[in-house]
């Protein structure tokens, strides 16, 4: 669901700028048909595309890393690193990036992203690229720019969780997963509805992944409650509506925070501690078990908030837009 949102962020505004984007994805069929756009194979599979691409953006998204796998980094860089071959225009934007653990990791990096803007979507995330000799702008996540649907507010208990994937290097991540803590979540939950009167409903914001923990949740718990669908904008307006949203996931605590609805993160991810310090208030908070939750429920401000660091992001899409365009016009008259 987050990377489906950050797809939106970027399409609607590219669009805007008078752009058409072309997506790479691992699913092109389903991409097409969800967004209405053209899509290509990930990685390597879809560098024939270039032919007809003007200009690449890498991200958004929390994709700049080794950690996961080998061959995270080179399959998200792959066009990127044709296109600066080819004089074709770089740039990363909304960007997440973990400290790389490789020194050829740097090197593919600075390679792939050197010439062109990039801009983070925290602090941290500039701290490692700058680590790995890159230039950076820090901004926000893309989808705090998403102009969401007006939602009437629910009195639910939106929950997001999910197994973790262990760090590795070649074994995929499907077959690293960490399994969410079921057996601590139910009565936390459990005890947070019967006390604010509210009726659960579980996400699935990490795909089948997150359906199969929810689903077995759902069956240990007392209180009332629904699985979503597949749905992603089902899914972004009951997170709106909510009464509370507890996540260890990413986007639904951007979402809320956008929406202006009361979220607890339970998580010991960097990148979600480093999310809750970015949103800066009282009613978006951060627990470090889903234990500690049961007595959770900030009130709700009913008004939302963007953090600081927006525009750094669009003025990158912009400028790469027009680059594009040049190198475009360029290759017309050559």
């Amino acid at each position: 669901m987050g990377d489906e949102l950050l797809a939106r962020a970027m399409i609607t505004r590219l669009r805007g700028l008078g752009a058409e984007p072309v997506v790479a994805s691992r699913d092109p069929a389903a991409t097409s048909e969800l967004h209405g756009v053209d899509a290509v194979p990930w990685g390597p599979r879809g560098l024939t595309a270039l032919a007809r691409i003007d200009g690449v953006c890498v991200g958004p998204g929390g994709i700049l890393q080794d950690a996961s796998s080998v061959w995270s980094l080179p399959g998200h860089l792959a066009l990127a690193l044709l296109a600066q071959r080819r004089r074709v225009p770089v740039a990363a934007i909304g960007v997440g990036a973990e400290p790389l653990r490789r020194s050829s990791s740097a090197r593919l990096l600075r390679r792939a992203l050197g010439s062109g803007a990039v801009v983070t979507r925290d602090e941290a995330s500039s701290a490692a690229l700058r680590a790995a000799g890159v230039e950076v702008t820090t901004g926000v996540d893309v989808v705090f720019g998403l102009e969401l649907p007006a939602s009437e507010p629910s009195g639910e208990l939106v929950v997001s969780m999910g197994g973790s994937v262990r760090s590795g290097r070649v074994v995929p991540a499907g077959r690293r997963l960490d399994p969410p803590p079921l057996a601590e979540i139910a009565p936390a939950i459990d005890r947070l509805a019967e006390r604010l009167g509210a009726r659960v409903v579980l996400t699935r914001f990490r795909g089948d992944r997150d359906a199969t923990a929810a689903i077995e949740l759902a069956g240990m718990l007392r209180s009332e409650t629904e699985v979503l669908s597949s749905d992603v904008d089902e899914h972004v307006r009951r997170v709106c509506g909510a009464r509370l949203v507890l996540s260890s996931r990413y986007h639904p605590l951007v979402l809320a925070a956008r929406a202006g609805v009361a979220a607890v993160a339970v998580s010991a991810q960097p990148k979600v501690r480093s999310l809750v310090g970015q949103i800066d208030r009282p009613w978006v908070q951060i627990a470090d078990s889903w234990a500690q939750i049961g007595e959770a429920a900030p009130e709700s401000p009913g008004r939302g908030v963007v953090p600081v660091g927006l525009d750094p992001a669009h003025e990158a899409l912009a400028t790469l837009v027009v680059d594009a365009g040049a190198a475009r016009a360029r290759r017309s008259l050559g």
